[in-house]
């Protein structure tokens, strides 16, 4: 479902208690706080960290197979640059390989590490995928052209909306 930003604000004012407004009396300040604008704030940081972390069932997945490309180099290894507004990588399989990539977020981390080395590379019956600073480095490349079979991710939205199941809707934080 994708929700507009009035929308979502609506949902938030709704959920934290701030809806209705009683509407019997009147009263005029001229200090105070912008409350929607600290509700904006905190819509954009709870849904920054929906897409980063929620349960895939709530999210929208968006094939960006059409969008990216894979550069081939000489030693076995490719990259593809994702998109500027990719949140996450959920799924990556080149046709050349048997199943999708194992997708590693620290380029650290033991499985990461093992990828430098042609001997202990995944190879296509287990790729490794490791994402860093928004570009993908494919382990395991063996055909010269590499074509791209599936790529899933979670998008941030470009036009400023908000996408999601309405399911996640009841994540948000509740005024106690």
């Amino acid at each position: 479902m994708k929700f507009s930003a009035e929308e979502m604000l609506y949902q938030w004012r709704l959920r934290r208690a701030l809806l209705p407004m009683r509407e019997e009396r009147t009263v005029t300040r001229y200090d105070g706080i912008d409350l929607d604008s600290l509700l904006r704030l905190q819509m954009r940081d709870w849904y920054l960290n929906l897409l980063d972390t929620a349960s895939l069932e709530m999210l929208i997945l968006t094939d960006i197979s059409a969008d990216i490309a894979v550069v081939r180099r000489d030693d076995g290894l490719a990259t593809v640059t994702l998109p500027g507004n990719c949140r996450r990588l959920v799924e990556f399989r080149l046709e050349e390989w048997e199943r999708p990539a194992e997708i590693v977020a620290d380029p650290h981390s033991p499985v990461a590490v093992m990828q430098t080395n042609p001997y202990s590379r995944g190879g296509a019956c287990r790729p490794v995928a490791v994402c860093h600073n928004n570009t993908l480095y494919l382990y395991s490349v063996t055909s010269a052209v590499p074509k791209i079979a599936k790529a899933l991710a979670v998008m941030l939205p470009e036009d400023g909306t908000f996408e999601m199941d309405e399911r996640a809707l009841s994540l948000i934080p509740t005024v106690d």
